[in-house]
């Protein structure tokens, strides 16, 4: 099984010295004030149809003057929207989000820095107060919208929204229950440590390639740990994922555009880093076997289980434009879990739900618990969750208080053993 990549190196603090990456990066009290503006800038986003991430967090590894590893954070994005174009490529729109009033002109070009690096589509500079005039007429010219919270208001305003955010969807807009979500890390069992350090740092910077794989080896480090009666793990087991959703949208972008005829083939490229990496790989496995180290070449060169993840990827071409719900899904479940909500996802979206989608996301979570060797009980968690009362049943493990884990569930369903079967649920 692939071992996660930073794992390797040893862990220690960030080597003491001044830290000219993080100029732009707010203090805590900055970051607090400026969460109601977040907090707005993810219902409009919501409203275009996005999933949202807040405060994503860039950094890297960087060699230590001591000569011990140490870790220097670039920046951070305040809010991170991402739904899909047609076809199913992804759609990335990112805020910039500050009450303070100052430098407005420069954070208009620091945002575009930012917009390149994601590579996304739209950006906004989001304030709380007034914008000096200067900052509008750039806008065009770097592609960055200007938003005080008459544009923010009007803007939400174009935006029809059929769900209803005053409901147990609330979570993801009511400031206290953010701040809990934010918390949620922060008094975790230590030994989830490089789990969380990979979801709020390492994911972003990985090539995407490497995300299929890496958030299996950090979950399979920590299967021993992770609980599916603790309500911070089973937000964390719904934060991954999502991570893991978007990492296969990325995939199925890949795949539609470099061989949709062959999708195996496509997915063991995709997989291994590329045609090149993989007959390298491969050459690699086989001087090892010449030389008398015995390796598996199939193993060396690809995961375990490369099969049942080109499965999973073609269930998502059929539909990938179903992903942006599956994200929007996943992001609910991982909220309402810190929270307490145990409304289901039929419940939650009521008619607007896609039962496409919340049986895609119910395969992300069945392959992540085969594929990393989780406790049965997530895929369960998640089954009671997303599909069972769309199917017009109500799973025997759920009272009216949510999910009760632990109780006997009968013979494993195929999903255990790596199978992960292709259920059609009815749209009507």
């Amino acid at each position: 099984m692939t071992t996660p990549s930073r794992s390797r190196q040893p862990r220690s603090a960030p080597t003491k010295r001044p830290d000219t990456t993080r100029a732009s990066a707010p203090s805590p009290e900055e970051s607090e004030k400026d969460l109601p503006l977040k907090v707005a800038t993810r219902r409009l986003f919501w409203a275009m149809g996005c999933s949202t991430r807040l405060d994503v967090k860039l950094r890297a590894y960087v060699p230590g003057e001591d000569r011990r590893p140490g870790w220097q954070e670039f920046t951070d994005l305040d809010v991170l929207g991402v739904g899909l174009a047609p076809g199913g490529r992804l759609h990335l729109t990112i805020a910039d989000c500050k009450t303070a009033n100052r430098r407005a002109i420069e954070r208009m070009f620091w945002v575009r820095g930012v917009a390149d690096f994601f590579d996304a589509n739209e950006a906004y500079l989001v304030r709380s107060h007034s914008v000096p005039a200067a900052a509008r007429a750039l806008s065009n010219r770097l592609g960055v919208g200007v938003l005080d919270p008459d544009d923010l208001q009007q803007l939400l305003a174009t935006f029809p929204v059929g769900t209803d955010f005053d409901g147990p969807l609330s979570c993801l807009f009511d400031m206290e229950s953010v701040r809990r979500q934010a918390d949620n890390i922060v008094d975790l069992d230590k030994r989830l440590k490089s789990l969380v350090d990979y979801i709020r740092f390492d994911y972003w910077i990985y090539e995407p390639y490497r995300n299929l794989t890496q958030t299996v080896a950090h979950l399979a480090e920590v299967v021993g740990t992770l609980d599916p009666t603790n309500p911070s793990h089973r937000s964390i087991f719904f934060e991954t994922a999502w991570l893991y959703g978007y990492a296969l949208a990325q995939a199925v972008h890949h795949v539609r555009k470099a061989h949709i005829a062959d999708v195996p083939a496509s997915t063991r490229t995709y997989v291994a880093g590329g045609e090149l990496a993989l007959r390298e790989k491969g050459r690699l496995a086989r001087l090892l076997n010449d030389a008398g180290i015995g390796v598996d070449p199939k193993a060396a060169v690809l995961p375990p289980y490369v099969e049942s993840l080109t499965e999973l990827l073609t269930r998502l071409l059929v539909r990938p434009n179903e992903l942006s719900e599956v994200l929007r899904y996943s992001e609910y479940l991982s909220a309402a879990a810190v929270v307490g909500e145990n409304a289901t996802i039929g419940q939650v979206f009521g008619r607007n739900v896609h039962p496409f989608a919340a049986k895609l996301l119910l395969d992300i979570c069945g392959f992540l618990v085969f594929a990393a060797g989780l406790r049965p009980d997530f895929r369960a968690l998640a089954r009671a969750s997303l599909v069972v009362d769309l199917t017009g049943g109500k799973p025997d493990n759920v009272s009216d208080k949510g999910l009760s884990i632990g109780k006997d569930e009968g013979p494993k369903s195929p999903e255990a053993d790596g199978r992960l079967p292709l259920v059609y649920i009815s749209p009507e």
